[in-house]
């Protein structure tokens, strides 16, 4: 995680250096076009959940954008298994960490399109019974997800906006952690 932090702020001091050089006049600089942001899932009880997934984007045009982003998933089911010979409760606990990439196409001002490709490492560990005794076993899987759907954005102040968006992923897997539709909300930061 150190190292993600890392990069993200190598890249924010990178953009800032281009940031003091003028552009020609008319022709709007690099670091204008970047817009920043993301979105923060919490979820507590029974049932754990925590999401953190920064964006980093670049209007292409004032209709296209497109970027990139990081997905870090915490998941905790309190007494998901229940071993019934003794009535011990054991927790499903997961983390998931990924990448994404997206497009985003504005149809109107405040009403866009959006797909997205997602990949996620998921580690987690497996119940199972043998010879009377519970065996936990590390495991990982990753899981491919293929969004598409679209959404609204509420201008809140002169260079962001919040959004809400409704998204399809298209690749089921089974150990996918989305139920359709997706529904996400987020705030970006140079629009």
């Amino acid at each position: 995680m150190r190292v993600v932090i890392s990069f993200i702020f190598l890249i924010i001091l990178s953009f800032q250096g281009f940031a003091q050089q003028e552009p020609p006049a008319g022709k709007p600089r690099f670091t204008d076009r970047l817009v920043f942001g993301g979105g923060l899932g919490l979820q507590f009880g029974t049932v754990t959940f925590i999401d953190v997934s920064p964006v980093v984007g670049y209007r292409i045009t004032e209709k296209l954008e497109a970027g990139i982003g990081l997905t870090y998933k915490y998941y905790k089911y309190n007494d998901f298994y229940v071993d019934l010979s003794t009535g011990q409760k054991y927790d499903l606990k997961s983390n998931m960490i990924g990448g994404s990439v997206y497009s985003r196409y504005f149809i109107l001002q405040n009403l866009f399109a959006h797909v997205e490709f997602e990949r996620l490492k998921y580690n987690f560990e497996d119940f199972y019974s043998s010879g009377g005794q519970i065996t936990r076993e590390p495991r990982h899987d990753y899981i491919n997800s293929l969004f598409v759907g679209g959404g609204l954005k509420q201008p809140v102040f002169r260079n962001g906006y919040l959004f809400i968006m409704a998204l399809w992923n298209l690749t089921e897997e089974p150990n996918t952690p989305y139920n359709n539709p997706v529904i996400r909300m987020g705030v970006l930061l140079g629009r």
